[in-house]
């Protein structure tokens, strides 16, 4: 697997993730620099992560990744998202470019240029929803108070009348 925007926060989380994951082995990591290492990038990770991070190259990633994490900001992603898919690559998007429908996306950030691909993203958590992700070649994430939330709330489902509203404030 690899990273696309391992400069920022969310990338520094997802390559702790990664890297003791017994299913994924991290092996591409890239920004819009490259020329450095992951440890140089996030020096809490010096001797534990020294990957070298690229510059961003769909086609290198796409020779080298069966799947390819996008931690970049949305439109940005939308693009990249678009070629790697072009190239039968499986993406998590971590943006907001694929988590809400046309309307919406359009009423809060820009125009989406990806429709073909919004039409079959599929929104998920997969600790909560691992099942109905399978199979697909475009996950789009929740953000994170909502992760926080439904990840908080999941063990008291079965305990909770869902006739009565919850209300979550979260900043």
């Amino acid at each position: 697997v690899g990273i696309i925007g391992v400069s920022g926060y969310t990338g520094a989380e997802l390559v702790k993730m990664l890297i003791s994951h017994p299913m994924f082995n991290l092996i591409y990591c890239a920004n819009t620099e490259g020329g450095s290492s992951v440890a140089e990038l996030h020096p809490a990770l010096l001797g534990v992560c020294d990957i070298a991070v690229e510059k961003v190259d769909i086609e290198r990633a796409s020779s080298v990744c069966e799947l390819i994490f996008l931690a970049l900001p949305h439109k940005t992603a939308m693009q990249t998202a678009k070629e790697l898919l072009a190239r039968g690559i499986k993406v998590v998007d971590l943006s907001a470019d694929y988590r809400l429908n046309q309307e919406n996306y359009e009423a809060f950030y820009c125009e989406h240029e990806d429709l073909d691909n919004l039409s079959h993203a599929i929104y998920s958590i997969p600790e909560l929803h691992g099942e109905i992700a399978k199979g697909s070649r475009l996950i789009a994430n929740p953000g994170c108070h909502v992760t926080a939330s439904l990840m908080a709330l999941a063990p008291f489902l079965e305990h909770i009348d869902l006739s009565h509203p919850i209300f979550i404030d979260s900043k």
